[in-house]
């Protein structure tokens, strides 16, 4: 097949329908190859790139940006200058990518400039937008147009901080420059100690509010409408190093999946417009995400989260499991343990995972040696791995809790219990009894275990079998799905 499209293209037979067939058959790696080796000795493509036929021209430059040939970026270059039809234009910057245009960064880059103050045509805007948005991701990639650099610690914004429902005030108390207040989704403040408030460990995402109204009709056009109208740009230009354009992407929270896509393009689209493109939106690259959260009467909350924020509360998470638990989670309930966390403990987790347990019960208290424990080997070097970017000195050891053995008893036993998965409750009751057996054969007098479950019936059983044992105190973290946080203490 692809020796008979090399034939044709050749003798200059049927040359649109042959350049759309070669495009379908060099998606396969060996078909490119054999493509390329071909081209790099009867450089047919060339010449079609001032054909008077506009498709071609458009698709002969998007194969032969594959072809990674030295003479391709200025041809394509060349190409680009002089070509006039603008659904066409896109196509050169596109094939340019990968390639080397070092050469001809400047008049791209003026380009791209004259694009950001055109004011085209109505049949003309989709065209120009493409256009724009191919030069943008070319350029970002020669690192001409970097993110922003955040400059706004000290500037008063308005944001929120999403947290656990029930323990929003976990997150509020740590705030002490500013007067939080507790909403729905967490906790709300108007700050200029932006740098402090980042520091704290127990919110998930930290969302900037805008001003307007927080109930959008949940329509593209409204949407737009509101972002543009809201002090967003102002927002983003005074907390920020550098000028517009921002990158953006949207996220709508609440939509039926089937109509999420096609309301974020026309949303997208039409605050770029408004906006005169000093939002382009990309799904790549992006320096902040627009986002909308449906209220209980179908409106729409917006917000803004930047990632321009060095975030580093939980950087040293490099590495995770399917079933790793989120580090905001982790230090919440170690915040919830606090009263029972001993400085200097010896500390074992049975069921380690990556380590976050253990790393967040040492940030908040440091503690003495540190052991944790995991029959899944993959677990258990990323743990190691994790550990080493927080600077903890903590021994991860590839064994089953019920195997292990230690010179001396732990002051504290901390785990993330396991989930059910496929085992029948009759093994996960079998699997909790045999787990107070063994922790009792480590945890001193005195001690304590903090033990985050969603199996509260079979810890409570296992709390009446085991004597020694008494219910310190319990938090509700997940109601819906029975998920528990327990303090559990040895007698003395």
């Amino acid at each position: 097949m692809l020796e008979e499209i090399c034939k044709a293209l050749a003798e200059e037979t049927n040359i649109r329908e042959n350049l759309i067939e070669l495009k379908k058959s060099i998606k396969n790696q060996d078909a490119l190859k054999e493509w390329k080796e071909y081209h790099a000795t009867h450089p047919v493509l060339y010449a079609f790139l001032s054909s008077e036929d506009a498709k071609i021209r458009k698709n002969a430059a998007l194969i032969l940006g594959e072809t990674n040939e030295p003479g391709a970026a200025k041809a394509l270059f060349e190409a680009y200058q002089r070509e006039n039809t603008r659904f066409v234009k896109s196509s050169y910057l596109t094939a340019m990518n990968g390639l080397d245009i070092e050469n001809y960064q400047d008049a791209l880059g003026k380009r791209y400039k004259e694009l950001l103050t055109e004011v085209p045509a109505e049949n003309e805007k989709k065209h120009r937008t493409e256009e724009l948005h191919a030069l943008d991701k070319l350029l970002g990639g020669l690192n001409q147009n970097k993110k922003h650099r955040f400059t706004g610690y000290e500037e008063e914004v308005e944001v929120l901080l999403t947290t656990n429902p029930a323990y929003r005030e976990i997150t509020a108390e740590q705030i002490k420059k500013d007067r939080p207040v507790l909403v729905p989704a967490g906790v709300k403040v108007k700050t200029t100690h932006l740098r402090d408030v980042i520091k704290i460990r127990t919110f998930r995402e930290m969302l900037l509010l805008l001003s307007g109204g927080h109930r959008i009709a949940a329509e593209p056009e409204a949407v737009a409408e509101a972002y543009a109208k809201s002090n967003l740009m102002e927002l983003l230009n005074r907390l920020h190093e550098g000028n517009p354009p921002f990158r953006f992407r949207m996220e709508v929270r609440g939509i039926a999946p089937e109509e999420k896509g096609s309301f974020i393009r026309k949303a997208a689209a039409t605050l770029e417009d408004l906006t005169g493109h000093q939002l382009l939106n990309t799904v790549d690259g992006y320096e902040i995400e627009l986002r909308l959260t449906k209220n209980t009467d179908g409106t729409l909350y917006p917000s803004c989260k930047l990632f321009t924020i060095p975030m580093r509360r939980f950087s040293y998470r490099k590495e995770a499991v399917a079933a790793s638990i989120h580090p905001a989670n982790a230090a919440l309930f170690m915040k919830l343990a606090e009263p029972y966390l001993k400085k200097g403990a010896q500390v074992l987790d049975p069921c380690c995972g990556v380590g976050t347990m253990l790393i967040e019960r040492d940030l908040l208290v440091p503690a003495g040696d540190m052991y944790g424990l995991d029959i899944f080997g993959e677990a258990v070097i990323k743990a190691r791995e994790n550990a080493k970017a927080a600077g903890r000195q903590i021994n991860y050891i590839n064994r089953d809790f019920f195997d292990f053995t230690h010179k001396y008893l732990f002051d504290e036993i901390i785990s993330n219990m396991p989930l059910r998965g496929k085992k029948t409750r009759e093994e996960q009751d079998a699997f909790y009894s045999q787990f107070f057996d063994c922790a009792g054969k480590f945890l001193k007098n005195g001690g304590h275990m903090i033990l985050y479950s969603n199996e509260g019936g079979f810890v409570k059983k296992q709390l009446r079998r085991h004597m020694e044992y008494r219910l310190l105190d319990e938090f509700c973290i997940r109601e819906k799905e029975g998920f528990y946080l327990f303090i559990v203490g040895k007698k003395g």
